[in-house]
């Protein structure tokens, strides 16, 4: 399994040239591979996700399997709405510039994290 450090800003970095390319896109037959591209590499990192969830939550696995994957998914559905409205006032390429943004700002937020601690080692 990859390390936080190692994966997250990977898969971020790639989402970035993806979703530009879909935005440059002309052709909607040229940007089915694109979207395809663009929905590999956001779903890719949600392993990665949980185990860094339940790196910080040694003792719970398990909640923190269910924390970080409810909030991921929370957070998306309301996002939406506000992605609706940029549509509605900017057209669907908006919503993509809007998007191409948001895996800079993840970059941005991983920066931040600490490392976890190292649960201690039981004695036998």
């Amino acid at each position: 399994m990859p390390t936080r450090i190692d994966a997250r800003p990977r898969c971020n970095a790639l989402l970035i040239p993806a979703l530009i390319a879909l935005l440059a896109c002309d052709s909607r037959y040229a940007a089915l591979p694109l979207v395809l591209l663009v929905g590999l590499i956001t779903n890719i990192p949600f392993a990665v996700l949980i185990k860094l969830g339940q790196d910080y939550l040694p003792t719970r696995p398990g909640t923190a399997a269910g924390v970080t994957l409810g909030l991921a998914v929370s957070a998306g559905g309301l996002f939406m709405p506000l992605l609706g409205l940029v549509a509605d006032n900017h057209g669907p390429q908006g919503t993509f510039v809007v998007l191409a943004t948001i895996p800079l700002l993840a970059i941005a937020a991983s920066t931040l994290l600490r490392e976890p601690a190292q649960p201690p080692i039981a004695a036998h």
